[in-house]
């Protein structure tokens, strides 16, 4: 289900959180977007960018790249709602969080657009939500 070549570590990852329940599946998308959401997915892999001096070159990759700048807030808003995301409390999501901070910032891109393909496939997206469409973008970017 990959949109694009990717790494093996990519196609790894995939595979680790495409065999997750569907809610450790959520807890850890919600993760993952949380870093993209604050601005984390970044070339130099800073935790908090803003806090660099200006003279250093970074890239930084977030939804307002494409254009969606409150898209990660839209989608826990409805996983809230419909899953009850914030009562769950299992821990098997957190073995994949190591893997994805391993990965290169070009990595974590990839596994950003794989995730709105799981997302999508999952019937895990409100229906205002095109998650290949949101993937295509990511790749774009």
């Amino acid at each position: 289900m990959y949109l694009k070549n990717v790494s093996n570590e990519v196609k790894e990852i995939t595979e680790k959180i495409n065999e997750l329940d569907k809610e450790n599946k959520l807890k850890f998308i919600s993760y993952a977007l949380n870093l993209w959401d604050s601005g984390q997915i970044n070339s130099l892999n800073e935790t908090n960018p803003d806090l660099l001096d200006d003279s250093i070159c970074i890239d930084i990759f977030n939804p307002s790249s494409i254009g969606y700048h409150d898209l990660v807030t839209k989608l826990k808003e409805y996983w809230n709602h419909t899953y009850k995301l914030y009562h769950l409390y299992r821990k098997e999501y957190k073995s994949v969080i190591p893997l994805f901070e391993k990965l290169s910032f070009k990595e974590k891109v990839d596994v950003l657009a794989e995730i709105f393909l799981i997302l999508e496939h999952d019937e895990l997206l409100s229906d205002n939500v095109d998650g290949y469409e949101i993937a295509r973008m990511i790749i774009k970017n």
